[in-house]
């Protein structure tokens, strides 16, 4: 056995050294090859509902503001801004002579135009709600006003766009980064379409040329965005969506791709030992919950809650169960979010698990559920085996107390209408942010929040939130959010599991990659070059 193995090793290093070292014809390839979990469902920025979603989306299009290769907030359509003393009005000014990839002119006006379709409420756009802070966002967005009172409007100076805020919003900065402008003019022509290749125009570094059923995105460099010619990146691009980990792996290994996500334990257990030069693993602005539907059945009880918080051994889940690096967490920001220096953790979070199981069945026995009498709930995601077998997982952590948890697997688009219609007991939640930002996290219960599965309403949240978000001091900001914290781990609209890790393998010929804890580095950072 151990010969077989040794042979099977060796064996595999060879196609290693093949793949990477040696370079096959693929390797040698100009175009850039990249893939991760889960499934593209458009190419529309503002109605996105996925992290593979919003991932593409920052390789096609650009905000007033963009994010560096470390993170960090630079210029992006707007070459520079100024703020006023009070933190309520911004006037970005444009590059000039922008374009789009078709050639045509990019327009102040086309700017406002997009934040006004951003914000319409027939768009739907998931972080909606995170702009609030302009005027008459909150309106727009809750049908209650016309686009025309949003607080967005042309400029007096050639190419300039001015922000009126009923607040200050120290998150702006970074939230325009995501907040993407589109051809609206051909949006109005073509309806959904716009948005499909040959069709679809662009401002960002690539523009798509095609999109295949099987999953498979092809992109060229534009050579009309801003920054062209101005860095060294691969003058092409593929996207491979909608494939396993397992293949992820293979088509690493044979060259076929140059950039491969690994989300499941048993490929990343086998890249540690034989793919580990190749292997980034990253801690990231993301992590897990489990969403409470409060509006259903004995999950309206907070006592339900909190013992279903206690009996759960978290890191039996990340060690044993999910085998991903990832760190048990009890508070709702994950670690990797910087600019929140302080968490907080319910008072339970240091008991050994005999006392947290003790009290969870005491809580319980006073809602009327025992193993004599059990409780059933049914907990949805979006189909895939790492997050069955967590369900499973924790369905085995509340048996012992007359708890059962049925999982159903769903198709995504599925999984979407069933969280927007409030159809579920309990959730997956992979609550993630696209930039640094603790708002991300602690804003989404807020009672209009796009994100709120929960159905959680609470007047203490909204104010605390409300005089947080009022601080042109982003540390007192945090120190807001951390009294709303403590209220929301009393509360339990979700259950807090884990802080999240990323892991992806990175061929030799990849050059310009950064490690950084954001959804991803775009594109146009990297570039391809011959044996490392």
């Amino acid at each position: 056995m151990q010969r077989r193995d040794f042979i099977r090793r060796s064996v595999f290093a060879a196609c290693v050294t093949a793949g990477h070292g040696m370079l096959s014809a693929e390797a040698t390839s100009v175009t850039l090859r990249r893939s991760r979990g889960g499934t593209l469902t458009s190419l529309d920025p503002h109605r996105g509902i996925s992290a593979t979603d919003m991932e593409i989306n920052a390789d096609l299009f650009v905000g007033l503001t963009a994010v560096d290769a470390r993170g960090q907030i630079v210029p992006g359509l707007a070459s520079d801004w100024t703020i006023s003393a009070d933190g309520r009005r911004y006037e970005f000014r444009l590059r000039r002579n922008l374009r789009w990839s078709d050639g045509s002119s990019l327009e102040a006006a086309e700017v406002v135009a997009s934040f006004r379709r951003m914000l319409a409420p027939d768009t739907g756009m998931l972080l909606a709600y995170r702009y609030d802070a302009i005027v008459g966002a909150l309106a727009l967005r809750q049908g209650k006003a016309g686009a025309a009172a949003l607080g967005v409007r042309v400029g007096t100076a050639p190419g300039s766009v001015i922000f009126e805020l009923l607040r200050p919003e120290t998150d702006l900065l970074k939230l325009l980064a995501v907040a993407y402008v589109v051809p609206v003019r051909l949006i109005e022509r073509l309806g959904r379409d716009w948005a499909k290749p040959p069709a679809i125009v662009v401002n960002g570094a690539y523009r798509p040329t095609s999109w295949a059923q099987n999953g498979r995105l092809t992109l060229a460099a534009n050579p009309r965005w801003y920054g062209a010619g101005a860095q060294a990146m691969a003058p092409q691009l593929e996207w491979i969506t909608g494939i396993d980990d397992a293949t992820r792996m293979r088509l690493f290994r044979s060259a076929e791709l140059d950039i491969a996500q690994l989300s499941e334990a048993s490929v990343l257990k086998l890249a540690r030992v034989e793919l580990a030069p190749f292997l980034r693993s990253v801690p990231f602005y993301g992590g897990g919950w489990l969403g409470l539907n409060l509006r259903r059945g004995a999950l309206a009880d907070r006592r339900v809650r909190e013992a279903l918080s206690l009996a759960i051994d978290r890191r039996v889940l990340c060690d044993k169960v999910r085998g991903l690096g990832e760190q048990p967490t009890e508070s709702l920001v994950p670690q990797a979010v910087a600019d929140y220096p302080v968490r907080a953790a319910p008072a339970y979070a240091a008991w050994p698990m005999a006392r947290r199981l003790a009290a969870a069945r005491t809580l319980l026995g006073a809602a009327g559920i025992s193993a004599a009498q059990p409780l059933r709930l049914v907990g949805i995601f979006s189909s895939n085996p790492l997050t069955q077998r967590t369900f499973l997982a924790v369905d085995a952590m509340w048996a012992p107390l007359g708890v059962r948890l049925e999982a159903r697997g769903m198709e995504s688009r599925a999984y979407n209408m069933a969280l927007n219609a409030g159809d579920f007991d309990l959730m997956d939640y992979g609550p993630f942010s696209a930039v640094q930002s603790a708002t991300s996290f602690i804003g989404r219960f807020q009672s209009g929040s796009f994100l709120n599965y929960s159905g959680y309403a609470n007047a203490e949240v909204d104010r605390l939130i409300a005089a947080a978000e009022a601080s042109l001091d982003p540390a007192t900001r945090a120190r807001g959010y951390l009294a709303v914290e403590r209220v929301l781990l009393r509360d339990l609209p979700v259950i807090p599991l884990y802080s999240g890790v990323t892991h992806r393998l990175l061929a030799a010929r990849v050059r310009g990659w950064v490690d950084n804890p954001g959804l991803s580095l775009p594109s146009q950072f990297l570039s391809l070059g011959g044996r490392a």
